[in-house]
């Protein structure tokens, strides 16, 4: 990873369609632009660590999606999956962005392949963080359930980092920390509350996208934790197979969130991809 001074990120904004939208900036305008989208739940911020690695070599720009971070909470019905693919449009046109690295976490990874597989002009090459296509996943419904009996709020930011602990046992506690603080806002008393809308739960759309998946036409990497159950062994490989230019990353020792897991690792194999590119 790079050891160079890295500077903070500038906070930004946009509206779009009445809709203010809040993106993280790290400089280096005139690099490849690199659009990073977070999963359900966590925020822009959640991918400081790669974004500092990688912000001397590429124009990193992370997304607060609708209902997240500090991007604007809106009525139920503002939470469709192509909502949020809607969003994408919106910040990609609106910085004129052009042949980017679009990578996806989770949730923001179904958003990210079906932007690219409608915006192939747009997109140079995909990076797939721990997701499948398919419209039913056993593991993200236990998610869901134990996410729709937990509170909001939390005494301390400890609590939130033992929270955070339970999901990504492997993650070091700085990064736990990091995690807690950007995905929280200070109530007074020490007590935090989740930074994001609890109705995007209620709202939240998981089709089923293999004909989208199919259409993706760009150098894209697949990377899964082994430790991982949402995206299994069988699915990745399956998505591996389906598309001839796709290469697949299974790494040992993490899980669903390996990037925050070990940020070396992940690091290294984006950079792999992105250097080894026909």
């Amino acid at each position: 990873m790079t050891t160079k001074e890295t500077p903070s990120p500038e906070d930004c904004y946009l509206e779009t369609n009445g809709v203010r939208l809040h993106y993280v900036d790290w400089g280096n305008t005139q690099a490849q632009g690199m659009l990073i989208l977070h999963g359900l739940q966590d925020c822009a911020r959640s991918w400081d660590t790669f974004a500092n690695g990688m912000q001397h070599d590429y124009h990193v720009i992370a997304l607060d999606s609708r209902g997240h971070g500090d991007s604007a909470w809106l009525d139920p019905s503002q939470y469709t999956f192509r909502d949020y693919v809607s969003d994408i449009e919106a910040l990609v046109d609106a910085l004129g962005l052009q042949k980017i690295i679009l990578v996806g976490h989770s949730a923001g990874a179904r958003y990210a392949f079906v932007y690219a597989s409608e915006h192939p002009d747009v997109v140079e090459s995909l990076i797939v963080v721990d997701i499948d296509p398919d419209s039913v996943n056993p593991d993200s419904q236990g998610m869901f359930d134990r996410y729709n009996t937990e509170s909001d709020e939390w005494a301390s930011l400890e609590d939130v980092v033992e929270r955070l602990r339970t999901r990504q046992p492997q993650s070091s506690v700085e990064m736990l920390r990091l995690q807690a603080e950007a995905m929280t806002n200070d109530l007074g008393d020490g007590k935090r509350v989740w930074k994001r809308d609890r109705a995007i739960l209620g709202a939240y759309q998981r089709p089923e996208l293999w004909d989208e998946w199919s259409k993706v036409k760009m150098p894209t990497l697949i990377v899964r934790g082994r430790q991982s159950n949402l995206l299994n062994h069988e699915t990745a490989v399956k998505m591996h197979e389906a598309l001839p230019h796709t290469r697949l990353a299974e790494l040992e020792g993490g899980g669903h969130w390996f990037y925050q897991e070990f940020p070396g690792a992940f690091e290294t194999t984006v950079r792999w991809f992105l250097e080894s590119r026909s």
